[in-house]
């Protein structure tokens, strides 16, 4: 799998802090599937049938910057973002608990194959 590999969670660590935003925003950066705030909008959109506000889409952005997990490239307000490695860490071991989850430890969803299709490295800091 390119990218992160998934980290075991311990009994004694915290899971990574995150709200449904900031993963689909930290998916969305990874996948370079959101270029601008607008096609941000459209995808979250998209995703889950109803929008975003501004207000939320930007504190979702601060959440991420702060917690670390994607930078801004540029130094003006563009929408130029980047997963750091913590970034791709995160939402790799949140997607894969995601795909679980909905799997129902069934294990008819191959969680490795899915993980690995949404190879999140791509949108990765330089």
């Amino acid at each position: 799998m390119s990218g992160a590999d998934i980290v075991a969670l311990q009994r004694d660590d915290p899971f990574p802090p995150a709200q449904v935003l900031d993963l689909a925003v930290s998916v969305a950066i990874g996948r370079e599937l959101a270029a601008s705030e607008s096609e941000m909008f459209e995808r979250i959109e998209d995703w889950f049938l109803r929008p975003a506000t501004r207000a939320e889409l930007k504190a979702s952005v601060s959440r991420l910057i702060d917690r670390g997990w994607i930078h801004r490239s540029s130094d003006d307000d563009d929408f130029d973002l980047c997963l750091t490695d913590a970034g791709v860490e995160a939402a790799t071991t949140l997607s894969g608990g995601m795909i679980r989850m909905i799997d129902r430890g069934r294990g008819l969803i191959q969680t490795s194959f899915l993980l690995q299709s949404l190879d999140l490295a791509q949108g990765k800091c330089p």
